[in-house]
């Protein structure tokens, strides 16, 4: 007998220990799992996925698991990603009842940045995602130095910051922004002001973005194919030994402004059209100082491009700027500064514009 009533305690407890479930806000239904990760799923619709909100799916997660946010509306912001190796994938159709179609809109409610990584090998994908007004829709980086690495935004439309679309940090190597749609903002459609290596943004397409389209400041990045229009500059590059290869450039100013102390950057078979024929193209700093000598920067190399105002003959003038800055010494605050209008040359300007 005392046996027996062992059993059916055990036996109770086993069947209410399968019962006890995680808090959700639409109540945590079952993860699927793939190479020992789980596969979650979020939808606006209550009692279709394990969650309705984004940010209590990620902070469900575990290192390598997978998120999956199916079409639907999502109003929250400062949802952030700090376990490495997550993917979180928008999903363009439902996942049971509902009627939404399309890419999952997450719609910032102002307070916060939208999304933002803080860990390596992360993919953001396939979202689209609106008003934030603080740095960025999309931030890759934390406040101090980072070492965030190999992370991937691609295929989201981001429209309506405050301040810039995607923003990056202080971060690491290898990080990739690729097919995006991003318009509307208040500064830079990509603002990666601060060192990164290897640095991909490719095929992008950018729009109607108050400053520039791109601007970064790394060294050996990469900025290709993407199509830029009706922002007040094209690419800003603030460093040094970059290629800038193949981009369509139409109804921006300035096209390509390369500005700084690292300069050397490529400059190659990028499409400008309707553009200021007396905007500033390049601005060059040559530093001279009687006691610590001379410090000298690369100059940039224009090659190939397709300009619409040329007419077909001969070297295409790009105007810039020199400014000289003669000194006594480096640490010293005697300084003259004479900006001294130049001009520079694509020598074979191309005569077609570039299919991209």
């Amino acid at each position: 007998m005392h046996n027996n009533i062992i059993s059916v305690v055990g036996i109770t407890i086993l069947f209410l220990g399968t019962c006890i479930t995680p808090s959700a806000t639409s109540g945590f239904t079952s993860s699927r799992f793939t190479n020992g990760n789980k596969i979650i799923t979020v939808d606006d619709e209550p009692g279709d996925a394990d969650f309705t909100s984004i940010k209590e799916a990620m902070n469900y997660s575990s290192p390598g698991d997978t998120i999956e946010v199916y079409s639907g509306t999502y109003p929250e912001d400062g949802i952030r990603i700090v376990k490495e190796n997550i993917t979180l994938l928008g999903m363009s159709y439902e996942l049971g009842g509902g009627n939404d179609t399309g890419k999952p809109f997450i719609e910032g409610n102002g307070t916060d940045i939208i999304i933002r990584v803080e860990a390596s090998y992360v993919i953001v994908s396939n979202f689209r995602i609106e008003k934030s007004f603080s740095m960025a829709c999309i931030y890759l980086g934390t406040d101090i130095m980072g070492n965030q690495n190999n992370n991937t935004i691609s295929d989201c439309i981001i429209r309506n910051s405050a301040h810039s679309g995607i923003g990056i940090g202080d971060i690491g190597k290898n990080i990739r922004i690729i097919n995006n749609e991003i318009s509307n903002c208040n500064t830079y459609g990509i603002n990666a002001p601060r060192f990164a290596l290897s640095l991909n943004i490719i095929g992008n397409i950018i729009t109607d973005c108050l400053q520039s389209g791109i601007y970064f400041s790394g060294s050996g990045d990469n900025i290709s194919y993407n199509i830029i229009k009706r922002c007040n500059r094209g690419i800003l590059v603030y460093g040094g030994n970059n290629i800038v290869y193949g981009n369509d450039i139409e109804d921006c100013s300035v096209g390509v402004i390369s500005v700084g102390l690292g300069f050397g950057n490529t400059i190659t078979k990028n499409n400008f059209k309707n553009y200021s024929l007396n905007g500033c193209w390049w601005e060059r700093t040559l530093q001279i100082y009687l006691i610590d000598g001379v410090f000298k920067d690369k100059k940039d190399r224009w090659i190939d491009n397709y300009w619409d105002t040329w007419i077909g003959f001969g070297p295409k003038k790009i105007h810039g700027k020199l400014t000289l800055i003669l000194g006594i010494h480096i640490y010293s605050d005697i300084l003259i500064i004479l900006p001294i209008p130049l001009v520079d040359f694509d020598w074979h300007p191309s005569k077609e514009p570039y299919d991209i």
